[in-house]
């Protein structure tokens, strides 16, 4: 069945609607995920299957760009993004889009609800913890780095974790990091990543061990609600800086990290990595197993 045209409100992207539509097949539903300044996410889906639908116009035409050139490497290379082996893509002189079939499954911070409402059932919780640090470190073996890890972007399917959002990856052997990224999330990152970041440098360049470090951040935000760093100890209010002010307010004085009293072994843990240097600190998989030796 041939759909009618869109009409003048429809809100269906034009650039690669024939190609996401023959791949999801008729009748075809777009429904909008998430939509930024421009930048898009839509779940198209029908009876052949779902996909995520990412468009990003203008400025944000480079980031979706880099995006479908990452995944396409990466893609059967390491699990974190198995499911991007089936990737499609288009350019244009003002936009790019990227589709990649749709990942069923609670987030990392979905599967940490439990935990924040301080509720039984820790086993699951703490079983995706591991998983997620398990297949890090089968992306780092590939030599391959995220660069934007966090508990929503880590994705919990029947196969395995899986990552979205690979914009900011690199690869020692086949994409270098982009000099457009300034430094992820500041609450997740790495004390020698916003040293970076402060610096100028450019590209920030993401190594293993901060994004192990990201990680962990990454885990104690989704059991607790709250960022690692306590700045109500040092008297700051992060929502009231901008990036690079908190930034310098973190290398001038860092905040301790804060407490997760309702779990003390998970927090012994993650404080193993937090407060390790680089060149000590567990590297993903021995995160991994230390997770799986905490008591639930």
């Amino acid at each position: 069945m041939t759909q009618a045209p869109a009409g003048p409100a429809d809100p269906r992207p034009l650039e690669g609607r024939d190609e996401m539509e023959a791949l999801a097949g008729n009748p075809t539903h777009w429904q909008p995920v998430t939509s930024r300044p421009g930048c898009q996410v839509w779940r198209v889906s029908g009876p052949q299957g779902a996909w995520a639908y990412k468009i990003g116009r203008l400025g944000g035409a480079a980031v979706v760009a880099r995006e479908t050139a990452a995944v396409r490497r990466i893609a059967g290379t390491a699990a974190a993004a198995a499911h991007a082996q089936r990737a499609r893509g288009g350019r244009g002189e003002h936009y790019a889009w990227l589709a990649t079939p749709w990942l069923d499954g609670s987030s990392l911070w979905e599967a940490f609800q439990p935990v924040r409402d301080q509720a039984d059932g820790r086993d699951g919780p703490l079983s995706a913890a591991a998983e997620a640090a398990t297949i890090l470190g089968g992306l780092h073996q590939a030599r391959w780095i995220h660069g934007s890890l966090g508990p929503r972007h880590i994705i919990l399917t029947r196969e395995g974790a899986r990552f979205v959002d690979w914009a900011w990856a690199w690869s020692w052997h086949s994409l270098p990091p982009s000099t457009h990224f300034t430094g992820g999330l500041v609450h997740l990152s790495a004390p020698e990543v916003l040293a970076q970041a402060a610096s100028g440098q450019r590209p920030v360049t993401t190594s293993q061990p901060d994004e192990v470090w990201t990680l962990a951040a990454s885990l104690w935000w989704a059991a607790t609600g709250q960022w690692p760093r306590n700045y109500a100890a040092i008297g700051v209010d992060p929502a009231k800086h901008t990036t690079a002010e908190l930034t310098a307010l973190l290398l001038h004085t860092p905040a301790p990290l804060g407490r997760i009293t309702y779990w003390p072994d998970l927090e012994d843990a993650l404080r193993t990595v937090l407060t390790t240097v680089p060149a000590r600190r567990p590297t993903a998989l021995q995160l991994a197993d230390i997770l799986r030796q905490i008591r639930c």
